[in-house]
């Protein structure tokens, strides 16, 4: 009897929407099995596949490095809230807020750029070059963003005087510039197609921040410096796991001189400036939707609003995640573009399908954990997100294929666009029909990207035809 085909005779980052899996309850030479064995050799051999498949395996490892920030971010703050005063909690909340905004507009462009120009590059020669000139721009900017904020916040808020004191300051600065050195080495374990790497040292910045909160708080006692000193050092540690593993498994030259570092940076200035428009795009409504329920609704309303958000986060992750791969895949296999994108549209599926069901089904009784009062404002809204996450998928794998094929103007209009739009229809929504008003406009921008992403794909392929007649004659 012939059994399946073991990974070894699967050829190498093959496409999982070219191999044939047979089902469990359909092969001829399964159905003849018991069902527990044949549904655990058609396991193995999708597992066998999957491995050989990089789209799927770095798709599955970037979403499970977000779940796993999600997940020790949760422990993290729900340990700090057993340790220490709201008021330090508060003031360490407000400082990691800042690094995120640092984070943003530091190193999202140079991370697009890496992943677009490192796989095309000479490991030795231009792959170096690029590399420490992405790498010295986030420096500068991160510590040039975080001396600003040590300058400024303190006079924006007496709350936030913490700041100049040595010790809370060079936790923050510490922490922040190494989150975001070590948040731009991920993107260089993606343009190499190893984002299992990026999920090692995400892994390990998490498990060393809750170790050192417990440890910090039993040795020295609790206040802010501990608490924003627990995270600053496991981003150092999380940045130090990265460099071995670049090293390591990699490989790196020795930086070139000053005047090739300035060149190269001057030469992807205008790449940099559309990455990071594109990921501002992708972005923008994290930070923005939360501040106008509050303004357009109460803060009562926002907490409903940010919480359910943040639950339907956990699902919007996985489109994202696996752009970023699309991309970074369709720079080291141009040809196969169009080949990758259905891939992610078929693993997407897969994994999307059976969470979209039961958070439509469950999504009054998840919310209930927070309080019956959640349930009955926001069940509404979280299954519009989550219905939403259908064209999102689709418009994210579209982003990945512009990406891919560098056209950056198009694939920063349609995120920019997307966001413009929610923020805008919410504005006016939100008074006349509550928090659900997110939710609609979310849907409705998400299903005029998809419009956008139809329309461009006909005319593309018409150009195609017309040219491909004109070559026949």
């Amino acid at each position: 009897m012939t059994g399946i085909p073991q990974s070894a005779d699967i050829p190498k980052d093959s496409l999982i929407s070219h191999l044939e899996l047979p089902h469990p309850w359909r092969a001829p030479e399964l159905a003849r099995r018991p069902d527990l064995r044949a549904r655990i050799d058609w396991a193995r051999g999708f597992v066998g596949r999957a491995r050989s498949d990089s789209l799927l395996r770095n798709g599955v490892f970037s979403t499970a490095t977000q779940v796993v920030n999600s997940a020790f971010g949760y422990v993290f703050w729900l340990l700090a809230a057993h340790s220490y005063s709201p008021a330090t909690i508060g003031l360490t909340a407000a400082a990691t807020s800042t690094t995120s905004i640092v984070l943003m507009l530091s190193c999202l462009g140079v991370g697009g750029m890496l992943i677009q120009s490192l796989p095309r590059q000479d490991k030795h020669t231009e792959w170096s070059a690029t590399f420490w000139a992405g790498m010295a721009t986030v420096t500068f900017f991160a510590a040039a963003l975080c001396a600003a904020g040590v300058a400024v916040l303190p006079l924006i808020s007496p709350e936030l005087a913490a700041l100049r004191g040595v010790g809370f300051a060079a936790a923050f600065a510490v922490g922040t510039v190494a989150l975001t050195v070590g948040t731009t080495l991920d993107c260089v374990f993606l343009a190499e197609r190893k984002a299992n790497y990026a999920f090692t040292r995400n892994f390990s910045v998490g498990v060393v921040k809750v170790l050192l909160l417990g440890l910090m708080a039993l040795a020295f006692g609790p206040d802010a410096v501990r608490l924003l000193g627990a995270w600053g050092l496991a981003a150092a540690v999380g940045l130090g796991t990265g460099v071995v593993l670049l090293v390591r498994h990699i490989g790196v030259a020795r930086p070139p001189g000053f005047s090739v570092l300035i060149r190269t940076a001057r030469g992807f200035r205008s790449r940099v400036t559309l990455h990071q428009l594109i990921g501002l795009g992708a972005g923008l409504l994290t930070y923005l939707l939360p501040l106008i329920v509050t303004v357009r609704l109460s803060a009562s309303e926002n907490a409903y609003f940010y919480t359910t958000w943040m639950l339907a986060a956990l699902f919007l992750v996985i489109a994202p995640a696996f752009s970023n791969n699309l991309f970074a895949e369709g720079m080291h296999r141009p040809e196969e573009l169009g080949a990758l994108a259905r891939s992610a549209f078929k693993i997407m599926g897969a994994i999307m399908v059976p969470g979209l069901v039961a958070i439509l089904v469950l999504g009054g009784t998840m919310l209930s954990a927070f309080g019956h009062s959640y349930s009955g404002h926001a069940v509404g809204l979280l299954r519009l997100v989550v219905l939403a996450s259908i064209p999102d998928a689709v418009v994210h794998v579209y982003v990945g294929v512009l990406r891919a094929e560098a056209r950056l103007v198009a694939a920063a209009s349609l995120l920019v666009g997307i966001g413009i739009g929610t923020v805008v229809i919410s504005w006016f929504l939100l008074p006349v029909i509550g928090i659900s008003a997110v939710g609609y406009a979310f849907l409705a921008t998400q299903l005029c990207g998809c419009a956008y992403v139809v329309v461009d794909w006909r005319r593309r392929v018409s150009g195609a035809r017309a040219h491909s007649g004109q070559e026949t004659r």
